[in-house]
């Protein structure tokens, strides 16, 4: 390969390179950041800093996609061990366990930021296109995870909301309402056939903790985001991380973009290949 060509290859693999990577924050903490609905008033965290969610980072590396969750609560699920139930088992006293991450290409938050969305819950919001369910919700090393298409046209269809986890009757401080799991029991949910990874990262300062959800979309639509709305919280959904991460995908130049590149490439290297004229040449 000359040395033009090799200039016009690394120049369109480099345009390719960073186009194929991309990354957003969504924040829980801020003026208009959410809150949700929750019938008690208890604002923006129940159940103090244990249960505190801070942000979610989400990111996506060609067909690889990270999804980081700063939260409290990372390493403590199985807390408050009398209150928590698993629906699909019908176990009783596992506690409180981490939700399922709910994704869609876009965000419908009910009511607004300035009332920080004090109607939206599951019956009224965002219709989830897409969910992780966890494989063992009370593991505090983390596990693996399915991805579940959700084809019902409502998310009662396809979910299953925090008050199906507890079981504390009004002896506790919950947030009702919010989608918490997959039905993977529902005939709406569809298994993809992909599967990831999630972990568990805790430190000595709670607010330092993380769940980090990984999968490769490889044939998945989910490829065709450019922007990921996102829903996760604990089993109780004490606190929720909630919101709409812009451009994690850059979509890839035309391919006229690639073209000057690679002609410009092949120019400079044929001026500096040129042999020099003689005085007085045109």
């Amino acid at each position: 390969m000359n040395k033009a060509i090799k200039l016009a290859a690394a120049a369109a693999a480099c345009v390719l390179g960073f186009s194929q990577a991309g990354a957003a924050t969504i924040l829980d903490s801020g003026m208009t950041d959410y809150y949700g609905a929750d019938n008690k008033g208890a604002a923006d965290v129940i159940g103090g800093s244990t249960y505190d969610i801070s942000q979610a980072a989400i990111a996506r590396a060609g067909n690889v996609l990270t999804i980081t969750v700063t939260t409290g609560f990372a390493g403590n699920a199985g807390a408050d061990a009398s209150w928590g139930k698993d629906p699909l088992t019908n176990t009783y006293g596992t506690g409180i366990g981490y939700g399922d991450v709910f994704l869609s290409d876009t965000w419908n938050a009910a009511g607004t930021g300035t009332d920080h969305y004090a109607t939206d819950n599951a019956k009224k919001g965002t219709v989830w296109d897409y969910g992780l369910a966890l494989d063992n919700r009370w593991s505090n090393s983390g596990g693996t995870f399915k991805l579940y298409a959700l084809n019902g046209a409502t998310n009662a269809q396809n979910i299953i909301n925090s008050n199906s986890f507890i079981t504390c009757g009004t002896s506790c401080n919950y947030r009702e309402n919010h989608e918490t799991a997959v039905n993977t029991k529902s005939g709406t949910v569809k298994d993809t056939g992909l599967a990831g990874t999630w972990t568990v990262t805790t430190d000595k300062n709670p607010a330092l903790g993380y769940l980090t959800f990984k999968i490769d979309l490889t044939g998945s639509e989910l490829l065709d985001y450019s922007s990921f709305a996102m829903h996760w919280g604990e089993t109780c959904q004490n606190d929720v991380i909630e919101g709409l991460a812009m451009n994690v995908h850059v979509p890839l130049p035309g391919t006229a973009a690639l073209l000057l590149l690679g002609l410009g490439a092949l120019g400079v290297a044929r001026r500096r290949g040129a042999p020099a004229l003689p005085p007085g040449a045109a």
